[in-house]
């Protein structure tokens, strides 16, 4: 019974720590946009994956670098 509660544990932690890379490195984007357009939007076409990775390109693309 103790072994399959800190496994339970253990799995939770990993899941957790999963989410928060994937988070992290924008993995999960598509997946809070389609959980945020069903939240908020009334009307609006949702975006299939690869338009909306395409759109996220463009967005972050198209405007002017100021690095250098």
């Amino acid at each position: 019974m103790r072994d399959a509660q800190i496994i339970g544990g253990a799995k939770k932690v990993a899941l957790r720590i999963w989410r928060g890379i994937r988070e992290w490195c924008g993995d999960a984007a598509y997946e809070r946009y389609v959980t945020s357009q069903a939240k908020h939007s009334c009307c609006g076409a949702l975006l299939n994956r690869e338009e909306f990775y395409l759109e996220q390109l463009h967005k972050r693309y198209s405007r002017v670098s100021r690095c250098c």
